[in-house]
């Protein structure tokens, strides 16, 4: 079987948030947002799109009032789009608009006994949802470091909604977690 070992940054974020997976090939791109999302940990509660090769791929508009993609993410499979060193863009949230941008390191042989997809490196917590984009992160990066700031513990305590209350650590990154999270993908 074939896998893909990939790169996933989030753009115009420092220090970097990234995340390195090795993914099955003959996955759809909408499975492929379900690892993205589980790998950093988005509530998947917002619109996502991929952009690669000036095509964009997402879901359908169902209610009409909206823009269709060029591309239904749950009929295109990637196989037909990866190729080494093809780099391109995943959306999150047009809100909050969070660029993830997706290297395509290496095609490699996968391991008969070994489960994909599965996480290998990375660096960072993600930002919380809905904290404003890259902006409103690093207000909120700068709030949460000054413990004199008033709004400090209230920002605190609103950004335990994304790790399940444990205080927010922009360094944390515990792999078993992630890779737990993937194990969970159908």
């Amino acid at each position: 079987m074939k896998v893909y070992k990939i790169k996933i940054n989030l753009v115009d974020i420092n220090p970097p948030i990234w995340r390195r997976l090795v993914i099955p090939s003959n996955i759809t791109f909408y499975k492929l947002h379900k690892i993205i999302q589980a790998v950093f940990d988005w509530q998947d509660y917002h619109l996502f799109e991929f952009n690669i090769y000036n095509i964009n791929l997402g879901l359908p508009d169902e209610s009409g009032f909206g823009e269709n993609p060029d591309k239904n993410a749950k009929r295109e499979k990637i196989d037909s789009y990866f190729k080494k060193g093809v780099k391109f863009i995943y959306t999150y949230d047009f809100g909050d608009n969070w660029e993830h941008k997706i290297s395509v390191e290496d095609i490699l042989e996968g391991e008969e006994d070994k489960k994909y997809p599965v996480c290998i490196k990375g660096k960072r917590q993600r930002p919380p949802e809905d904290v404003g984009g890259t902006f409103g992160y690093e207000d909120f990066l700068n709030i949460i470091s000054d413990p004199t700031n008033d709004e400090c513990q209230e920002m605190l305590e609103w950004a335990e909604k994304d790790t399940g209350g444990r205080k927010f650590d922009p360094e944390y990154f515990y792999l078993p977690e992630i890779n737990k999270r993937l194990a969970r993908i159908r």
